[in-house]
């Protein structure tokens, strides 16, 4: 999954990316691998949050991801 990069008015860069909403033990690991790639290329993990898109014509099942935003100084 990618991600997109936000730079701000002064010295901060954020980046953004989805990183699903799969628990498993196996999908737990490469979430750390990635926290761990993205910590190596010099960002912090700055927070994560969920969203929600409302279920389509086919389901009224909504629809749920996180999405990580790291910062980079």
């Amino acid at each position: 999954m990618g991600g997109m990069i936000y730079p701000d008015a002064g010295n901060m860069e954020y980046y953004v990316e989805s990183i699903g909403a799969e628990f498993s033990d196996k999908a737990v690991t490469a979430l750390a691998g990635r926290f761990s790639q993205r910590s190596g290329e010099g960002w912090k993990l700055h927070s994560v949050f969920q969203a929600q898109q409302p279920g389509g014509c086919l389901s009224n099942t909504p629809t749920i991801t996180y999405f990580a935003i790291y910062v980079k100084e």
